[in-house]
This record gives structure tokens, sequence and C-alpha cells, in this order.
């Protein structure tokens, strides 16, 4: 079916397909198709019923542009969508493995006339009836002619009226599916096959970056967490799927290809209801362009999610945090090493936030990358640092970001970490946490420290409408529903606890946190045995200090003081080889029943100012040694004194658990 002469018009089963009008319809309503899209489907129809191959597809379609293979297989998934086509049991698109796509629908060309002037045809006038069967004959020609002449009439004045309610029609349907959007998810991108290989980071930084600029520049315009979108990276998204995670009503994906010094970038955003395209993009940028692409990609989110800007909101949209593309770029390695939260990938961050700053010192982003990385990598639950080494620093790094932009969310949240974590300082910590929430009320992370700083205070309900709130950002967040089990460990409902750290082990079998949650929680109950499986789970991860501290409390609680004593020995072994927090012994010492060497480990705890102690006034954990006066002495070393009260007085309970061994940490 090649031949193209005249008006194309096409009948593929329900749908009818103009061409030079570029308008798809089924059953008079508009099936939306961007550019790129329509032009796919438009050779498809032409070649049917034969295969077309790839390359065939890339060389027509995308004629003249440097586009990869992956950028066809996108197509061809949200054209399939478009036209609600199953592709193991396609009636419109099939795949030829290895080869190409073909047209398995009917395909009939609909012939129309070349246009013409709209010259209305005078009917002929009738003769007069005369006698005999000659004048009947006369009659029937003229009146079948008349016929004819009117059937053309009646044609080319319905096909006039379809394309006038087309052209009306068309951009109310088109509004209906963009009028209302007010929500955005931002997969990370993938990386295309072809490419020089070590974009990883660009996959994951660019698609955050966007995230971050939108939610700075429009508050009510709901986006999810980038944190929340990890889940996604390096699958093929379907954009309904995501609607079905977070309810969102727009997703945008791409994929991301690096050749030598040029980017190159194919995206999509997608209505997610019912995976139309709202806009797509092909960018071919140099690397250094890199800021221009991000800005253009903002640009057209904006656009296709018909976003009415404020003068305000138009000027946030246009700031850059720097105009050094050098400094963005390592910037975003950085972020991508931090977020491999171990001690190599905390070393490689903090390189490259260092370079970043070289590159441009009023890079305020780079200051608050540097103190998270400070701040995070000194907590418990990393321990590769002493806190009070890092913490300082993480604290100065935070105020110089501050000082060159005040409303930097990111900054406000590292400096709250550390008034919380080292400083003590919880009113200090809480003002700052939730003004980082009031600059970005997407930020599930600041959420989630928030809540678990109020929950440390005993202030129960503040603590589940911040949780409750981190959740509705990012719902399958393992961290923020292992808060939940936490929370309630710190309330002695410890069936609760079992039961939230379950649903938690049930998202994710393999969250090693929840199951350190468990385990504690069981030993809390006299459980011990599944206690100790739970623990020990843990610990064939390798010799992760918490883990093993939790172990051996574990065995002191159940009276198996031999292998207590065990674990005790491997702590202290493993702390002449790294930093090893006291409070990890400490929590043995409270296992195995030695109040004395508990409350000497936990003055070597206060010392190193360690990041978790903010939980002796709730944590039921420490409930044996309330009543001891030393105790008293660490409430108040730890600012704790004038806030401490017993929340079940009278009780002697059960060690549960020590702020070492918290379940969920900060991320």
């Amino acid at each position: 079916m090649n031949e193209r002469a005249g008006h194309e018009v096409y009948r593929i089963g329900d749908l009818t397909l103009d061409v030079e009008a570029r308008l798809l319809m089924r059953a008079g309503t508009l099936v939306p198709l961007p550019p790129k899209t329509f032009e796919l489907f438009v050779e498809l129809v032409r070649r049917a019923p034969g295969v077309v191959r790839r390359q065939e597809l890339l060389d027509t379609v995308w004629a003249h542009e440097l586009v990869n293979d992956e950028a066809l297989t996108q197509r061809v998934m949200l054209l399939r969508r478009a036209l609600g086509d199953d592709p193991k049991e396609p009636t419109f698109i099939a795949s030829a493995p290895r080869w190409g796509y073909r047209l398995v629908a009917g395909v009939e060309r609909i012939e129309a006339a070349p246009p013409r002037p709209a010259v209305l045809p005078q009917p002929a006038a009738l003769p007069r009836r005369e006698e005999g069967s000659g004048s009947s004959d006369r009659l029937r020609s003229v009146l079948a002619t008349t016929r004819v002449r009117y059937r053309w009439l009646v044609w080319l004045l319905s096909g006039a009226l379809a394309a006038a309610v087309t052209v009306l029609v068309a951009p109310l349907v088109l509004e209906g599916h963009r009028r209302t959007i007010d929500s955005l998810a931002i997969v990370p991108f993938r990386a295309a096959e072809g490419g020089g290989g070590g974009t990883d980071y660009l996959c994951d930084g660019i698609p955050a970056t966007l995230n971050r600029t939108l939610r700075s520049a429009l508050p009510d315009l709901r986006i999810i967490a980038e944190s929340a979108m990890a889940r996604y990276k390096d699958t093929q998204v379907d954009p309904q799927r995501v609607r079905r995670d977070f309810g969102v009503r727009a997703v945008l994906t791409g994929t991301l290809l690096r050749r030598g010094d040029t980017l190159v970038i194919d995206a999509v955003l997608a209505d997610a209801r019912d995976g139309t395209q709202l806009w797509d993009a092909h960018i071919e940028r140099p690397i250094a362009d890199i800021l221009s692409v991000q800005d253009e990609i903002s640009n057209e989110i904006v656009k296709g999610l018909r976003i009415r800007l404020s003068g305000k909101e138009r000027t946030q949209l246009a700031r850059r945090p720097t105009a050094n593309a050098e400094a963005y770029t390592l910037y975003l390695k950085g972020r991508y090493f931090w977020g491999k939260r171990n001690d190599k990938g905390f070393e490689d961050a903090i390189a490259c936030f260092k370079a970043a700053i070289d590159q441009d010192p009023a890079y305020a982003l780079a200051y608050a990358g540097l103190a998270d990385c400070y701040a995070i990598e000194s907590t418990i639950e990393y321990g590769a640092a002493p806190a009070n080494e890092a913490m300082p620093r993480a604290r100065a790094l935070a105020r110089k970001a501050l000082l060159i932009d005040a409303d930097l969310a990111e900054a406000h949240a590292s400096l709250g970490l550390v008034l919380w974590l080292y400083d003590w300082d919880r009113a200090a910590a809480e003002r700052e946490l939730r003004r980082a929430v009031e600059l970005d009320h997407n930020d599930a992370a600041a959420c989630q420290w928030l809540a678990e700083l109020l929950a440390e205070q005993g202030k129960t309900q503040a603590a589940d409408r911040e949780i409750r709130r981190a959740l509705e950002i990012d719902p399958l967040s393992l961290v923020a529903n292992g808060d939940r089990g936490l929370f309630s460990y710190y309330q002695r409902d410890y069936e609760q606890a079992v039961r939230s750290y379950r649903q938690t082990l049930a998202m994710d079998a393999g969250f090693s946190q929840a199951w350190l949650g468990l385990g504690l929680a069981y030993a809390q109950q006299g459980a011990h045995a599944q206690a100790v499986e739970a623990l020990q789970r843990v610990n064939r991860l390798g010799p992760i200090p918490p883990a093993m501290a939790a172990l051996g409390y574990a065995y002191g609680l159940a009276g198996n003081k031999g292998e207590a004593r065990t674990v005790l020995d491997d702590l202290l072994a493993l702390a002449r080889q790294r930093y090893v927090s006291s409070l990890y012994v400490a929590a043995v010492f409270i296992g195995l029943g030695d109040r004395d060497s508990a409350f000497e480990w936990l003055g070597r705890a206060c010392d190193e100012r360690a990041s978790m102690l903010g939980t002796l006034k709730v944590d039921p954990a420490f409930d044996p040694l309330r009543s001891d006066p030393r105790f008293a002495a660490l409430l108040a070393r730890t600012g704790l004194a004038t806030q401490a009260r017993h929340l079940n007085p009278g009780r002697d309970q059960p060690l549960g658990r020590v702020k070492g061994l918290r379940t969920t940490m900060p991320s």
C-alpha cells in the first residue's frame, strides 16, 4: 500500500487516519498522538501488511536526526498504549523479533477526490412526461444522474462537516487530557544502548534536578520525590503503573545516550490515566550545554501540563543554582555516589562536591551535598567517622550554603539533622526541619526526619502526622513504613510494631533495617528464638556493628551469656580496625544485665556525642536503667533532663532496644 497520490485517508479497523490533516479518529473521537508517534503510525500504515525494518523506521521517521534504537521501542510502546493494543495479542502492531514491526489490522484506503471549489451542482430540469416507454426510460436516466450528483454533494458536505467538527473538537479533547493535570512523577532516565557508558549519574541526576526545579518553582504541583522514583531505575516504565503506585496524572520518562561530547535525550510526557502522550522531544546537544537542556525540558513540561505561570514562578523556573556546567556535572556525580551509602561512596561523593565548589565557590547545593556526606557518614547506622569529627564540618557547610541561599530547603534539612543528632538542640532542629518542609513540601526525607525527632521527644501525635505526610509523598518508602514500627515500639505496643515491620518486609523481604527492628520487637516480647532468627539474618550480611550489637543484646536477654560475650569480643576486635560507637558495646552489656559496664560505655558514647543517644527518653531498652541516679545524669548531658518522664511509670520492663540499634536511620 505505497501509493500516495491524492489525499491520504485510511480506515484501519475502527480507526480513521487522515494523513494530510494529521488526524487519527476513533468513533468520532480524536486519538491524540505527538508528531513523531503519528509519523511512525503513518509509515506502518503505508507499508502494511509488510514488515518494516527498525532501521527503515529510524531513517524515515527520524531522518537527519541522531537517534537510538531505544527511542523507537519507546514510541512503539506508547503508540500501542494510545491505540489500546496488547503486544502479546496485537490487533494493530505486531513485532517481528530482531527485525521490525508490521500492521496486522486490515487497512483500507478511502479514495478522496482532489480538492475542488465547493460549487453546488444544479439539478437537471425534469422533462415533460411523454407517452410510451421511451419517456419512462429517459426519466429514469435523468433521476439516476441526479441521484449520483446529489450523492457526491452529500459526501462532500459530510466530509467538510466532519473536518470542521474535528478541528473544533480536537482542541477540546486535548484540553480534557491536560487541563486538570496537577501531579507529576519524573522517572530516572534509562541508559540507551550504543553509548559510551558511565552515564548512570546523568540518568539519575538530570531527572532529579528537573524534579527539584519544578518543585521549587511550582509549589501547587504535586511532584513525587526523586527518592521514591528510584524503584523504577533501569526499567521500561508503564505510566499507568506509576499512577497506581502514586496516584499521579502525568509521568515523564526518557532515555539518555552519550556519544563522545554529545548528549542525546529522548523524553516523553504521558497522561498516566491512559498512557497517551502529552509531549515528546528528541534533544541532541553538546554535554557543555547540559544546563540549557534542562531548562528546555523544564519549560516543555510546563507547557505540556498546560500550567499558567505567574511572574514569580517564571523567574524561579529560570533560576539556575550554578551557571558552571562543569560544577553542575560534578554535583550530579557527587549525589550519585552519596546515594550508594557506603564508605567508598561517601569518599567519592566528598571528592566530587569539593571539586564542584572549586569550580563555583558560590554553589550552595554543593555545600549542602558535602554537609550531608559528613552528617550521614557519622551516624550510628554507617559509623564511618566519629560524630565529634564529622558533625562540626557538616554544621559549618550547611550554614555556608544558607549564607549563599537562605531559602535552600536542602541546607535547612542538613542543618536540622546536625542540630538534632549532634548538638542535641531539638528546638532549633525542629525549626530548621519545619522550614525545609515549608520550602519544599514534597521532601519526604525532611518529613521523615522531623517525624523521628518528634517521636524521640514523646510527641506521638505530631510524629504520626509527619510520618503520614512522608508516606503521602512516598507511600512505598521502606524507611517511612518501617518508622511506623519504630514509633509503635517507642509506645511499648510491641504487637503493633511486629505487624508494621512484617508489612514493611512484605514490600521488600530484603530490607535489613526491618529485620533488625522485628528482631528487637520479638526480644522485647520475650520471643527469644524468633528474635535471634531475625537478627542472625541481618548478621549474615557481614560485620555490621548495629546488627552485631542487636544480636549480642538478644543473646544476653535470652540468657545465652556465652554467645553474647562472643559477640561482644567480636565488636571490640572490630573497634580496633575501624570506628565502632561505644553505644554498641553498651547495648550488649545491657542485655547481659551488667549495669556498671553499661553506664561506663554509655558515658563514653556521650563523650563521642553518639548520634543516636536522643532516644534515652522513650526507648524501652533503657527502662532497666531508669531508676539508677546515673541515668538522670545521662539525661542531663544529652539535654533531655527537662523533658524526661517515664512512659510506663513503675514498670521495669525487659530491654527491647537501644538507640544505637534503631531500625530506621536518616537517609
